[in-house]
């Protein structure tokens, strides 16, 4: 692995640490309002649907998931075991399942991320 890979493994990395952090902090105490934030900005109808029906009404139990998926995508990677190709992958599934619930903005972001990790998955 370069030097380049593994300074891009640890950034993604900290993006989850980062993820973990604002989840326990803000969204865990604020999932409502965080949520229904994200049903204003959503691009489409499905998601808008989705993010009303299914999370919305589960918020504060899906912030628990994804705060112990961050956590453990983080401790993965940083860990740079076998195990670290495997959690960029899950980290791009879900930043393309994440792409498609967000705004247009937001959907850039996350497929840029997406591609990252496939990127880095990939050079393992």
């Amino acid at each position: 692995m370069t030097t380049l890979q593994l300074v891009a493994e640890l950034a993604v990395a900290v993006l989850y640490v980062v993820g973990a952090v604002f989840s326990t902090v803000y969204t865990l105490g604020q999932s409502d309002r965080f949520y229904g934030s994200w049903v204003e900005g959503a691009w489409h109808e499905p998601a808008r649907w989705f993010l009303r029906n299914v999370i919305l009404p589960h918020a504060k139990g899906f912030t628990v998931a994804l705060i112990l998926f961050e956590t453990t995508v983080a401790a993965l990677i940083l860990g740079q075991g076998d195990l670290a190709g495997p959690a960029l992958v899950a980290g791009t599934v879900f930043c393309i399942m994440a792409a498609v619930v967000s705004s247009p903005g937001g959907t850039v972001g996350n497929l840029a991320l997406a591609a990252i990790q496939t990127a880095l998955a990939l050079a393992r």
